[in-house]
């Protein structure tokens, strides 16, 4: 698989354990679900483009 494929992958992995942490501590909104959605997808999109380099740098 290609670094973007790990890094898209990663992004929507990280965007749905945010809404389900979201959800499990009770919170909701639209404010809540964007800085949830947002922070879950960033850091799933540089987990998964750490993992597609093999987790060098």
């Amino acid at each position: 698989m290609t670094k973007q494929r790990y890094q898209s992958l990663g992004a929507i992995t990280g965007l749905i354990l945010a809404m389900i942490i979201m959800v499990a501590l009770g919170l909701s909104g639209f404010l809540t679900g964007g800085i949830f959605g947002a922070t879950g997808a960033v850091i799933g999109g540089m987990l998964g483009e750490r993992l597609g380099n093999g987790g060098k740098g």
